[in-house]
């Protein structure tokens, strides 16, 4: 078939990204295309992009297809190319320009550290739950999905963080829904002494069809992890 494949093994010890919830991650990924390169979500963007650029045969090695990537949400193109996809599938492209054309929720709270240290891990289910709680996705198969309702995290691993501080904030339609959430939602964060350094990625996976798998990166990394 003559078909190449690449996995990469990416961190789920916190979520990607600061945005959880429908409207929400497109408010996250308009910053990325606008050339927003301060979080994990860009640096994974430009990694598999640059993958799919290097294996489509578009550039010669992993490395110019990260700068090709790089470079096409530079000019523009890469949020031209979101534009056309969003009127193409029935979509407002309008939002582009002015997020807030998006659905909004109508209310706002907080969750809060209930102790001062580091943040070790951030459980991804516990936050997915309570994006779900919210109205962010169906408890039920019959359940409607509210698009305005999520939460945006402020810290991330590794981060310090003290007593009182905000670690997230809910944006939700209904009161009773964003009780149930917090509930499960302050529960979410790991906080130590000690400080925790995380990665995004580690080594990719590849082979083509037929033959054995090849590792790329550290070995002595993934042997580590098993």
């Amino acid at each position: 078939m003559g078909k190449k494949v690449v996995a990469l093994i990416t961190d789920m010890d916190q979520p990607l990204g600061s945005f959880v919830g429908n409207s929400l991650e497109v408010v996250e990924v308009l910053d990325v295309l606008q050339g927003d390169c301060s979080n994990d979500l860009w640096q994974l963007c430009i990694e598999l992009s640059g993958w799919m650029f290097s294996l489509g045969g578009i550039s010669p090695n992993l490395e110019h297809g990260r700068e090709l990537a790089a470079k096409l949400i530079a000019s523009g193109q890469a949020m031209e190319s979101f534009e056309k996809m969003i009127g193409l599938q029935g979509g407002d492209p309008r939002v582009v320009d002015d997020p807030k054309r998006l659905p909004q929720a109508t209310h706002l709270g907080r969750v809060v550290s209930p102790q001062a240290g580091y943040i070790t891990s951030i459980d991804c289910e516990a936050l997915g739950t309570g994006a779900v709680v919210l109205g962010g996705g169906r408890e039920k198969k019959e359940d409607s999905i509210d698009p305005a309702v999520g939460l945006v995290l402020h810290k991330k691993v590794g981060e310090r963080v003290e007593k009182g501080d905000v670690l997230c904030t809910l944006h939700y339609n209904a009161e009773s829904r964003a009780t149930r959430a917090r509930q499960m939602i302050e529960l979410f964060v790991r906080i130590h002494v000690e400080k925790s350094h995380g990665q995004l990625i580690f080594p990719a996976l590849a082979r083509a069809v037929d033959q054995p798998l090849a590792v790329f990166g550290d070995i002595e990394d993934n042997d580590r992890r098993g």
